[in-house]
């Protein structure tokens, strides 16, 4: 199965930034998408690289969950730019079985 590159875009960017109440594709937060196969790859980055931990977190979950619901996609990978706690916060996002 061929995976829609524009269906997983939409469902990355359809995420919405809890405090803003806008979504990552509205604000142009959205940086790169790569599908490998059944697995993605999204890159994204935040209004500013100082934003509270737990909204990160947040975000980034949201993301990865919603692109894992797009048919045929297995995995989904979120790597978060330019913020100062962007190795945890990329752990934490990507964290299997837990919450």
């Amino acid at each position: 199965m061929t995976i829609d590159a524009q269906a997983v875009r939409a469902a990355a960017g359809s995420t919405r930034d809890p405090e803003i109440r806008r979504s990552l594709a509205e604000m142009g937060l959205l940086d790169e998408v790569e599908i490998f196969g059944s697995r993605v790859v999204v890159h994204f980055h935040l209004t500013s690289p100082l934003c509270p931990s737990r909204f990160a977190t947040s975000i980034g979950r949201e993301l990865r969950r919603r692109v894992e619901a797009v048919p045929g996609v297995t995995s989904c990978e979120v790597v978060l730019r330019d913020h100062f706690l962007g190795d945890k916060i990329q752990e934490l996002i990507n964290a299997r079985g837990r919450k």
